[in-house]
């Protein structure tokens, strides 16, 4: 019984974590409207947080990646006794990795974009590849949960 409760928690730490992440990402995502209806020092202050909050959300992309891997491993040790077992990913796995590589290059025309407003450079071309980006970050990660779903019926 009592291996069944661990396994029920290595298999469902990875998902709970995840829907956390997807909904602090589709918070993160409503700046660009609201940021619309701002001005003066409550933008700045919103903006400040903004960039801390996708900082946060880019190292916790990293880590859910990280604890999908360990939960295979864990998951693999206690139904096979190998850890490599459910190592290497199939298509729910594969959009993970491809969510975060382009969550990582969305991350970096953020910060690319800070720079270029902060030197006086034009930023508006990076700040609009920076949003749409996202958009696709946003749709992926819906399809990727979407996959997850499933997977998670197949394996319980």
């Amino acid at each position: 019984m009592s291996v069944d409760f661990v396994r029920l928690a290595v298999i469902i730490s990875h998902p709970l974590a995840a829907l956390l992440l997807i909904w602090l990402f589709f918070r993160q995502k409503a700046w660009r409207k609201q940021s619309s209806l701002m001005r003066g020092e409550q933008r700045s202050t919103a903006l400040v947080e903004h960039e801390s909050m996708g900082d946060r959300i880019a190292i916790a992309s990293v880590g859910i990646v990280g604890l999908a891997f360990a939960s295979n491993a864990a998951r693999g040790i206690i139904d096979h006794g190998d850890a490599s077992s459910y190592i290497v990913p199939g298509l729910h796995g594969a959009t993970g990795l491809i969510g975060l590589t382009i969550m990582i290059y969305v991350w970096n025309l953020g910060r690319k974009t800070k720079s270029q407003k902060e030197s006086g450079e034009r930023f508006a071309r990076t700040k609009e590849v920076h949003g749409r980006i996202s958009d696709v970050v946003g749709m992926l990660a819906l399809f990727h949960a979407f996959l997850g779903f499933l997977y998670l019926l197949s394996i319980l």
